[in-house]
């Protein structure tokens, strides 16, 4: 059975500070013979791309006989546990100046981060509205605060298509939107060399929010189904255009290369100071960057 994300993530801070394995940070990419990830003596893997969290369908249908919209939500990429506000809004994931229209009971995600669940609505006379959007926010309902407030965030959102039926079905691909006009993407490069018994772990970003810092970690498990921390890696801090600076992290004492499948890298929303209050994850721990490792 996982451990806690908090705990995973205190005990492998503790770990790495207690000397089982350490880190080094330099501002030039490992040396290479054979190519940008792969070292003289080294193990390559192929650069990660990372994709926005979270991610997944949300599937609507209404009942004639009883008014009542129901969502089937099947995404992943959520904090472990969480919950989340859910509404129909009026607009676009464009322009989300309405307020909801269609409530629903708030999401909440199982000890992996996802989510497959329906949740109905309260009476809707005529049926699916278009000129709308379904919007996932980082908070659940009885912590959202103002729209200017980080737990208001649009976490994930999807458009109603024109050309709708009111009765549905109708699924829709719902994907973080942008933050102030900014995506977040990027890329990460591993490399292990086997002589030294290291790590490196290279990770470039853009889009980020401007001077913002992540905290980032490999864990076991996939971004669909989030497990243990099994190595923490230092903050990206970004510049004044959301851009962050090349950097590479050596960790020692890695006995093997990573494993063909069952590992991957998450990006947080916000740096390792303020995504944990002791062990348990806050609004800022939330996911926005995941890649599987894949050989």
């Amino acid at each position: 059975m996982l451990r806690s994300v908090g705990a995973c993530v205190a005990a492998a801070v503790v770990l790495v500070l207690g000397g089982c394995s350490s880190s080094s940070t330099s501002n030039s990419p490992a040396s290479s013979s054979s190519g940008p990830n792969e070292s003289a003596s080294g193990h390559a893997l192929p650069t990660i791309t990372l994709a926005t969290m979270p991610t997944g369908t949300a599937t609507l249908s209404w009942d004639p006989n009883t008014r009542l919209i129901t969502a089937a939500v099947d995404m992943y990429g959520f904090t472990p546990s969480s919950s989340h506000a859910i509404h129909i809004h009026p607009g676009t994931c464009a322009d989300q100046s309405q307020p909801p229209s269609v409530p629903f009971p708030d999401l909440v995600a199982d000890a992996s981060g996802a989510v497959k669940q329906n949740v109905v609505s309260a009476a809707v006379p005529d049926g699916i509205p278009t000129g709308a959007y379904l919007n996932i926010h980082l908070a659940p309902m009885a912590e959202l605060g103002a729209t200017t407030d980080v737990s208001f965030t649009p976490i994930a959102c999807a458009d109603i298509p024109a050309g709708t039926t009111p009765a549905g079905p109708v699924t829709l691909n719902a994907q973080a939107p942008p933050q102030q006009d900014r995506t977040p993407q990027a890329t990460a490069t591993l490399t292990y060399d086997s002589t030294q018994h290291t790590l490196g772990v290279e990770v470039k970003a853009t889009g980020l929010q401007p001077d913002s810092a992540h905290a980032v970690h490999m864990h076991s498990g996939s971004c669909a189904a989030q497990g243990d921390v099994v190595y923490p890696v230092p903050d990206l801090q970004a510049d004044g255009t959301g851009a962050t600076t090349t950097t590479t992290t050596t960790i020692d004492n890695v006995d093997a290369p990573p494993p063909a499948t069952r590992w991957y890298l998450n990006v947080h929303m916000g740096p390792m100071s303020q995504i944990l209050n002791g062990s348990t994850p806050t609004l800022l721990f939330a996911p926005i960057l995941c890649g599987d490792v894949t050989q």
